[in-house]
C-alpha cells in the first residue's frame, strides 16, 4: 500500500510524476493532473493503467474531475474497487452539491467473467449513447477471468469479443480506462490474458513504486509502438480464438447473466445513478 501522507485530505491524491520507458526518449516529468486532463480530451482511446494499488485512486479522480465539468461517466467495476466516499469528498472540498456531482457517475459490477462481457459488451455501448456520456471505466476487467471455473478457451475468446466492443466504443468517440492489477496467477497460462490486454490499448501507464515508496507512473506503450510492433511481427501475436457456442455469457444464461445496478443494490437490469444518499452509507455498502 502506498503511505498516506497526514497533511493530506483522506480522500485526496499526491501529484504522481509520468516518466517515458520508451527508448530513444528522454524521462518527462507530468503532473498525474495532466495525466487527468490528457484522458478526457481529445475523446476516443483506450489507455491501460496498471501497478500499484493507486491506480484506482487516480482513476477515480480523473473520473471527478471530468464529472465536475458535468460529464456524466460510467464504470464498470470487476473488483469491488469503486470509492464513492472519495468522490463525495472530492465534491465537498470543491463546494460542489455532492447528490448533483453523484448523479453524474453510473455503476455496474460483475462477479463472474460471463457478467463481465454481458456489462461491457451487452449494455455499456448503449448505455453511454443513451446518457450522452464520452467517457467510460472499467476495474479488474481480468479479475473475474481468472476464476478456474471458467474454461481458458472460453475465457480467451470473451476477452477478444470484449476488446472488440472497446474498439466499437472508441470509434464512437468514446474515451475508455481500463484500471488493473497485474497478477501472477497459477495456472500460468492465464497470465497470457494481461498480455493481450496490453496489446490491444492505445497507451499503457504503469504505475509502481520506487526506492523511497513514492509513485511514479510509467508511459510504457502508445499506439505507434502498437502498429510498429505488429508490422515487425507480421500481426497479432496471438490467434483469435473461435467463437465459442452460443449460449455461456448470454444475457439470461442462468447465474451467468448480467445485472447492472447501483453500487450498494440491485435494479432491474440498467445501469442507473449512485444514490445522492450513497455518501453517507458505510463501506458496507459497497460490498
Amino acid at each position: 500500500m502506498v503511505p498516506v501522507l497526514p497533511s493530506r485530505p483522506p480522500g485526496e491524491i499526491p501529484d504522481i510524476s509520468i516518466r517515458s520507458s520508451r527508448s530513444g526518449v528522454g524521462n518527462l516529468p507530468v503532473s498525474s493532473q495532466a495525466l487527468v486532463q490528457s484522458f478526457v480530451a481529445p475523446p476516443g482511446k483506450v489507455c491501460l493503467l496498471y501497478g500499484e494499488d493507486l491506480i484506482f485512486q487516480l482513476s477515480l479522480r480523473m473520473a471527478a474531475h471530468a464529472m465536475a465539468k458535468g460529464m456524466p461517466i460510467a464504470v464498470v467495476d470487476g473488483c469491488n474497487r469503486f470509492n464513492v466516499h472519495l468522490l463525495s469528498h472530492f465534491a465537498r472540498e470543491r463546494r460542489l452539491d455532492p447528490d448533483e456531482f453523484l448523479n453524474r457517475i453510473f455503476i455496474s459490477r460483475g462477479f463472474t467473467c460471463y457478467q463481465m462481457e454481458q456489462a461491457v459488451s451487452g449494455r455499456l455501448p448503449l448505455f453511454l449513447e443513451s446518457i450522452g456520456s464520452t467517457i467510460a471505466m472499467i476495474f479488474g476487467l481480468l479479475d473475474t477471468f481468472y476464476d478456474e471455473q471458467a474454461p481458458f478457451r472460453e475465457v480467451q475468446q470473451i476477452l477478444w469479443r470484449v476488446l472488440g466492443t472497446l474498439q466499437d466504443i472508441k470509434a464512437g468517440g468514446v474515451s475508455v480506462l481500463l484500471a488493473c492489477t497485474e497478477w501472477n496467477v497459477l495456472p500460468k497460462e492465464r497470465n497470457q490474458l494481461f498480455a493481450t490486454l496490453k496489446a490491444s490499448v492505445d497507451r499503457v501507464y504503469h504505475l509502481e513504486l520506487d526506492e523511497t515508496q513514492t509513485p511514479r507512473l510509467f508511459l510504457e506503450r502508445t499506439v505507434d509502438d502498437a502498429v510498429s510492433s505488429m508490422l515487425i511481427g507480421g500481426g497479432r501475436s496471438e490467434t483469435c480464438p473461435d467463437q465459442m457456442h452460443e449460449g455461456k455469457g448470454d444475457d439470461l444464461y442462468g447465474a451467468h447473466g448480467s445485472d447492472l445496478y447501483q453500487h450498494y443494490r440491485q435494479r432491474d437490469r440498467k445501469l442507473v445513478e449512485v444514490s445522492p444518499r450513497a455518501s453517507q452509507r458505510g463501506s458496507r455498502d459497497l460490498r
